[in-house]
């Protein structure tokens, strides 16, 4: 059995053989008040505006990095927040030249076009997808097919688009045809 006598600054714990080990309580309530500190500050951080949408690109980016298809994941507005290094090497770019960039650096205002109507798809929660052009740090134009999805949260809200992209010119069967994408 075991009995507990306080005493102003030691808490006694008396055994039932007798034996009594004095334990500092100070050090425990100044444990329990840094836990409970840590607690409130993590409360605190997972209720900034943003972290929702952090923790998900996280996840996403971890399992996109090794796929050998580009992958990217886009915001609402078109900025690119995560690309692939499969997707940098399509376009010839290092990471740093293509993330937080807008996607109409990277093709020509009729295709850009397109990217906005299909944005405005992934805001409803439609996924889909289409052929459209990048274009390559060197000017050349790239023919793909994308197949994009919204990433929601819980209440249906858009967090981010992730789009899985194929070049298309493997499939392509003469550069005649590659040439007629490049106008």
């Amino acid at each position: 059995m075991i009995y507990i006598n306080k005493n102003f600054e030691n808490t006694y714990i008396v055994f039932q053989n007798g034996m009594i080990m004095e334990e500092k309580l100070n050090d425990l309530i100044y444990e329990n008040k840094r836990l409970k500190e840590e607690i409130e500050r993590l409360r605190k951080y997972i209720s900034l505006p943003g972290y929702e949408r952090r923790a998900l690109i996280e996840i996403y980016s971890k399992f996109a990095e090794r796929s050998v298809s580009p992958i990217i994941l886009t915001d609402e507005h078109e900025f690119i927040l995560y690309a692939n290094e499969a997707f940098c090497n399509l376009l010839g770019h290092s990471k740093e030249n293509i993330v937080n960039k807008n996607l109409r650096q990277f093709t020509n205002r009729e295709e850009f076009s397109s990217f906005q109507v299909n944005t405005e798809l992934r805001k409803k929660g439609i996924a889909s997808a289409y052929e459209s052009i990048l274009i390559k740090n060197d000017g050349t134009n790239i023919p793909v097919h994308i197949s994009a999805s919204p990433v929601l949260n819980d209440e249906n809200k858009l967090i981010c688009i992730m789009a899985i992209i194929m070049d298309l010119r493997p499939f392509l069967k003469s550069p005649e045809n590659i040439n007629k994408l490049n106008w």
